[in-house]
């Protein structure tokens, strides 16, 4: 210095930070995380670009930023305590309420070094908004599917009952004395009621295939029998119509094949109900041919139903086998018919793995076929057919149902077994005349008034000794797998459907009514029941 003092000099510098951390500087910048840093008092000391116009006022805290205050204010003890929190929270922001993924945890200021908490946030309202309506539509969807699953089993209730009557007085008035015009009138009654029950039938199988409630059974079948069986169950119906019904099997078909006959029978007689029904001269044939390209030990077959009726118009091909499906409005005045049948078929088809097609030209008739690739089997041990066989001793049988017509049909079949038989309108009086005792077996109705089936056999089986063990067999319209298994459940034995089968009848009287309806011995079942 000029008076000879000494000077320093200071020359300020920017101090280039190193390539990494201007990087980590410049995606805190710009990126749209919210990242913040508070004390220990939970104030904000840091935020990003991002939190600062989320949460822009200069004194910010960490409990207020949260829709609920308090569980902020339990968040930030933990996380101040070590904890490392993460979840998704609503949140206040500028923008309004939000939901954000937040990260917490326990950090030293960089600065400092006293303690802080570091927190990430990032945006998740969308998503969290998706899900809510993805489960608000999924809770939808359940409560669409078991209303529509009430509203099957009531209509099957209510259908079923009266066509226990018509089908089941039918068959009484058959085995009496009539002339050939009573019978023929009679033949009427039970087509008309046989067509109403199969329509109900559609319906409620089409409901199960959709809803994935129907699986299917695996055990041999022989080919040549359930094809000839299902043939012949149109060979009077051809015949009326003056049809050549045909069967034509393949020679180097396998004689005993498994799977699911039952269901494939089910597709084979819709195949041949529609060929018989569309076709007025000419013939129906139901064929099996052998294809190449089966797995070793399968079999793959391709059945077929071809006939000369009235085909199917080139517009139909493409949804013939979507549901209620029909040629068009006079076809269905013609025919009748729901359009469910080959939709079911269908399903069947693709459930079993197969394909399913048709080929047809309008006017010419019309071949629907399925290709199934079906392991191959052998024949299983003979056994002796079951018979039903009368009980060793006339029964003393209790009908309950609240139908009139029904308690006086159920009463004659019985008796025409050899039975003796009392009757009740109801639940309430089915215990009481049980509690009198003397009774072999219990035919139940489920759906009464004063007190229903289910609490009727609840109160019989808390009676004592021999009296609680009654066998009891629902006797219901209710046919639903799962109603069936929830009266087997509620403690009856069994269950004979509505329209009610003599036959069925009479086997589950016999099965259960020998020896006072003792049940079998352990490990012994009937009907699929562990007794």
């Amino acid at each position: 210095m000029p008076d000879g003092g000494q000077a320093l000099l200071f020359e300020g510098a920017t101090v280039a930070p190193e390539a990494d951390e201007h990087r980590a500087i410049e995606a805190l910048r710009h990126t749209s995380a919210l990242v913040s840093l508070y004390d220990a008092d939970g104030f904000r000391i840091f935020g990003n670009p991002a939190a600062l116009a989320s949460y822009p006022g200069e004194n910010t805290r960490f409990a207020e930023i949260f829709a609920d205050g308090d569980a902020g204010g339990a968040l930030w003890a933990s996380t101040l305590g070590g904890e490392t929190i993460e979840g998704a929270y609503r949140v206040i922001t500028a923008h309004g309420e939000r939901w954000h993924g937040l990260a917490a945890r326990r950090t030293p200021d960089p600065v400092t070094g006293d303690p802080c908490i570091l927190v990430n946030e990032t945006d998740i309202t969308e998503e969290v908004e998706a899900q809510s309506a993805l489960a608000d539509a999924r809770q939808r969807a359940e409560a669409a599917m078991a209303a529509r699953q009430d509203f099957l089993a009531n209509m099957s209730h209510e259908l079923r009952t009266p066509l226990t009557s018509i089908l089941g007085f039918t068959d009484l008035l058959d085995a009496s004395e009539l002339d050939a015009e009573q019978r023929r009138r009679l033949a009427r009654i039970r087509d008309a009621g046989t067509v109403l029950l199969d329509t109900l039938n559609d319906v409620l199988d089409f409901s199960k295939l959709e809803a994935g409630g129907v699986s299917l059974e695996t055990r041999p079948f022989e080919l040549r029998a359930l094809l000839g069986a299902t043939a012949g169950i149109f060979e009077a119906q051809a015949g009326a119509k003056g049809l050549d019904l045909k069967l034509d099997i393949d020679p180097s078909c396998p004689a005993w094949l498994e799977g699911d006959g039952d269901r494939l029978r089910q597709v084979l007689v819709n195949f041949l109900g529609n060929a018989v029904k569309f076709t007025q001269v000419g013939s129906v044939v139901l064929s099996a041919a052998r294809r190449e390209g089966a797995q070793p030990g399968f079999a793959r077959l391709e059945l077929a139903v071809s006939d000369t009726g009235v085909g199917v118009p080139e517009a139909m091909l493409g949804f013939v086998f979507d549901r209620f499906a029909q040629a068009g409005p006079e076809v269905s005045r013609k025919f009748g018919g729901t359009g469910l049948g080959l939709a079911i078929s269908k399903e069947i088809v693709e459930l079993m793995g197969g394909q399913i097609g048709v080929d047809s030209i309008a006017g010419e008739g019309a071949r629907f076929w399925c290709v199934l690739d079906l392991p191959v089997a052998v024949a299983p041990e003979s056994r002796e057919p079951e018979v039903p066989q009368a009980p060793s001793r006339p029964l003393n049988l209790l009908v309950a149902d609240d139908n009139e017509a029904n308690r006086e049909l159920i009463g004659a079949l019985v008796r025409a077994m050899g039975h003796a038989a009392d009757v009740v309108a109801d639940g309430h009086a089915a215990v009481e005349a049980v509690a009198s005792g003397g009774y072999d077996l219990v035919l139940m109705d489920v759906q009464m008034p004063r007190m229903d089936g289910l609490a009727a056999t609840r109160a019989i089986r808390a009676m004592p000794g021999e009296t609680g063990q009654t066998p009891i067999i629902a006797l219901t319209a209710n046919v639903l797998p799962e109603q069936i298994a929830f009266y087997r459940a509620s403690g009856m034995d069994d269950h004979v459907g509505k329209p009610i089968s003599p036959r069925e009848l009479l086997l589950k009287v016999s099965l259960w009514g020998d020896d006072r309806g003792r049940k079998p011995a352990d490990g012994a079942t009937l009907d699929g029941v562990r007794a």
